[in-house]
């Protein structure tokens, strides 16, 4: 335990406010993420626990799954692309090779109420950790850009791999892929992945951004 509570004192400038050290320590305790948490080309993102609007938005990870026994722990890292901190298009902040291409890693924690089988995740809860990591992955990869990224899922493909057992905890790994109309609309693929490199789900999607008409509707 001393040696966690070192590390997390080595990584504290990287660690946001609102990021408690008990979750960056639960998962530097596993050997396949602590490789992850500690690459400084990975930055530590803000929680997004937090319920928004009123009490009204981002209630599901901020509330309903904000449990012991359902999320118990959540640590979001991203790697900007090779152009980021440049005046790059949106096209070009969609790199090819792996090694320069921004990504999202994502490590959830699941208690046992999330069940569908016994001791197994509910499908739609995968679906549901693809589409929220796909997603926040264009958002942080295209969060630059005029207007802002796509924020609406239009369409998400998800294949099934192999059961994620609970309790347990997984990876998710998301990237942009393709982006259109200036950013309006933009394209991810991700997966799911456990220790020892074991593939869950994949899946590939499409976000859009709102027109301005659109938006005055909403």
């Amino acid at each position: 335990m001393t040696k966690e509570i070192t590390l997390v004192a080595n990584l504290q400038k990287r660690i946001p406010k609102d990021v408690p050290n008990s979750t960056v320590a639960h998962f530097l305790s596993m050997p396949y993420a602590k490789p992850i948490i500690e690459d400084a080309d990975f930055r530590i993102l803000s929680q997004s626990r937090t319920v928004t609007h009123d009490g009204k938005g981002h209630t599901l990870m901020g509330k309903t799954w904000n449990t012991e026994a359902t999320i118990g722990q959540l640590l979001t890292l991203f790697r900007p692309p090779k152009n980021y901190n440049s005046n790059a298009n949106s096209e070009s902040l969609v790199v090819s090779p792996e090694s320069e291409r921004g990504e999202m890693r994502r490590f959830y924690t699941f208690g046992g109420d999330l069940n569908a089988h016994p001791d197994l995740l509910h499908g739609g809860v995968i679906g549901c950790i693809l589409d929220s990591s796909l997603g926040g992955a264009i958002g942080m990869t295209l969060a630059r850009i005029e207007g802002g990224a796509p924020s609406f899922t239009v369409q998400l493909n998800i294949t099934f791999k192999a059961a994620v057992k609970t309790p347990g905890t997984v990876m998710v790994r998301s990237w942009v892929t393709r982006v259109e109309e200036d950013g309006r609309k933009a394209w991810a693929k991700g997966l799911i992945e456990s220790e020892g490199g074991v593939i869950h789900a994949m899946a590939e999607g499409m976000w859009l951004r709102p027109s301005r008409k659109a938006k005055s509707k909403m």
